[in-house]
């Protein structure tokens, strides 16, 4: 099975094929004010339930598909990532919090998910996650002329990342990655 297998929840959709709202933006009678409070609701809602999963929430993300509300959650664990089967209870509990306190009324949907092998490498914490994996690195600027790096991640410090490559052991800072993803 995937890890990108997504688990939805609808507790009513109206509106099938209606037109989808990826920027919560231009979600008619949206405000980018009122979609942020909502973002900050929901969140405190939801992560109490995350950590006792013993997950981290990777990302969260509000969109509108007609009139219901879609709700996008990415987990992960440190220890060898997530399960299909703890994301799917994650859901149902998550589900039954947003149903209970009636924050969408209705019309929404919970989708929980992993972020998938393939997603880029972002944070400290996103590296750290991959300790002891393979990875390919793009770097905004050369390190030792070269902008690209395949190798092992060693360990990960003061916002650094140490990769065994076959060039010899790099630190290669954050913040110089371009892009950088898990090699399958």
């Amino acid at each position: 099975m995937s890890e990108e297998l997504i688990l939805r929840r609808r507790r009513k959709n109206r509106n099938h094929g209606a037109a989808q709202y990826n920027n919560p933006e231009q979600a008619p009678g949206q405000s980018r004010e009122r979609v942020d409070g909502l973002t900050r609701q929901l969140r405190e809602l939801i992560m109490p339930s995350i950590v006792r999963a013993g997950a981290d929430l990777v990302e969260l993300t509000l969109k509108r598909r007609g009139r219901t509300r879609i709700v996008e959650i990415l987990v992960d664990k440190d220890s060898g990532g997530i399960t299909v089967g703890e994301c799917s209870a994650i859901n149902r509990e998550i589900f039954k919090q947003c149903d209970q306190a009636q924050i969408f009324g209705d019309d929404f949907q919970v989708e929980v998910s992993s972020p998938g092998l393939d997603r880029p490498l972002l944070t400290t914490r996103d590296f750290s996650r991959k300790r002891g994996r393979l990875i390919r690195v793009h770097l905004r600027a050369p390190v030792n002329e070269r902008l690209e790096y395949s190798g092992t991640i060693k360990e990960v410090k003061d916002d650094q990342v140490v990769v065994d490559t076959p060039q010899g052991v790099m630190e290669l800072a954050i913040d110089n990655i371009q892009k950088a993803v898990q090699e399958i």
